[in-house]
């Protein structure tokens, strides 16, 4: 888009037309409220022009980071610009009620933003499960019971009477990391998500990896065997509540959090202390064998622990030990937003496409 007002002989020029189909176009757009005369530019009798601008605000998208135990949502025109965000605790109550859930909430961001609802053509949607790259059905979604019941974006469709775009909530977290960062180098990368389940997302060769199932990058079902023979898998002994559980066993205090066992470990607690050696030594594995797999320029970790310095500094130690090239391991620049910033994103480059069409340099 162009920035501010603009002439029709500026806008020909962008977009490589001449100023009489741009000016067919222009007056298309005013006709259906996307652009507005701010006014004319001055000059000589008869070759004044009129400047036109976007009305950012015709058309809206909606973006939703689902998880858990919360549900992040925002509002945004077509610049981008966010205009409400809002969030609110899951609704654990099955699909139904998820989608009842939805529905109040963009009804709330538009209140709250001050805009009619109808203005909304979009809405992008961050699961915590593989989301099939077909038909959209989702697997892996244990960590919000009632999700599988049915389809849910066809389901958030009839409810909505918009367009609706389901993803993995770590994709779009990846997505979000790449658009909102200053991440160079970006055709390899892998974000590893680790807070109340673990997760993964790998853009390979420029392109975002999703698998036959939607299933790849899913690091939390990587299985992890100990000394006793006892198989379990990645997210059972990194999510939050592995760790609590590896804490506990180890003789730490039953009702400390996450959060706590972190603090702890800083002030020189040999428990927590570790716990967290053992939650690195798990978290490289997973990495590792990323790495091998796909070998990314970087790999970018995210999520209420993955995001943690004292986390991140033992991971990287780990991992310069044990693999023979430098590898760019680093926080994630969008924090626990990453997943939101990147349903926004999502949305909101379907809904130009939709009103304007392909972009010439995208296809």
């Amino acid at each position: 888009m162009v920035d501010g007002p603009a002439q029709r002989a500026l806008l020909a020029q962008r977009v490589g037309l001449s100023r009489l189909a741009v000016s067919e176009l222009l007056a298309e757009l005013e006709e259906n409220g996307f652009v507005e005369v701010e006014g004319a530019l001055g000059g000589a009798p008869g070759r004044s022009e009129r400047r036109y601008s976007i009305r950012s605000d015709a058309a809206l998208t909606v973006g939703l980071d689902i998880g858990g135990t919360k549900i992040a949502g925002a509002v945004a025109d077509m610049r981008g610009t966010i205009l409400a965000e809002i969030n609110e605790p899951t609704s654990r109550g099955g699909l139904a009620d998820l989608v009842d859930q939805v529905c109040r909430l963009i009804d709330t961001l538009c209140e709250n933003a001050q805009v009619p609802r109808y203005r909304v053509r979009a809405l992008a949607v961050g699961v915590p499960a593989a989301v099939h790259p077909t038909h959209a059905a989702l697997s892996f979604a244990d960590n919000l019971p009632g999700l599988q019941e049915g389809h849910f974006a066809d389901a958030l469709r009839a409810a909505l009477d918009i367009d609706v775009l389901i993803d993995n909530d770590v994709n779009l977290a990846l997505l979000g990391e790449l658009v909102h960062s200053d991440i160079e180098r970006r055709d390899n990368v892998a974000f590893v998500a680790l807070g109340t389940g673990i997760g993964g997302a790998l853009v390979v060769n420029g392109k975002l990896l999703r698998g036959a199932h939607g299933g790849a990058g899913e690091v939390g079902y990587l299985p992890i065997w100990t000394a006793d023979q006892h198989g379990s898998i990645m997210e059972d002994r990194v999510g939050e509540a592995g760790i609590r559980r590896a804490y506990v066993a180890a003789g730490g205090p039953t009702e400390h959090s996450v959060r706590e066992i972190f603090e702890a470990a800083c002030q020189g607690s040999q428990v927590a202390t570790e716990t967290l050696d053992t939650t690195a030594d798990h978290v490289v594995r997973a990495i590792l064998a990323i790495m091998a797999l796909i070998d990314p320029d970087r790999v970018v970790l995210g999520g209420s622990v993955g995001s943690r310095i004292e986390l991140i500094e033992r991971v990287s130690r780990r991992i310069a030990e044990a693999w023979p090239r430098d590898i760019a391991l680093e926080r994630s620049h969008s924090g626990p937003r990453a997943g939101l910033l990147g349903a926004l994103q999502l949305s909101r480059e379907h809904m130009l496409k939709a009103l304007f069409g392909a972009h010439p340099d995208r296809g």
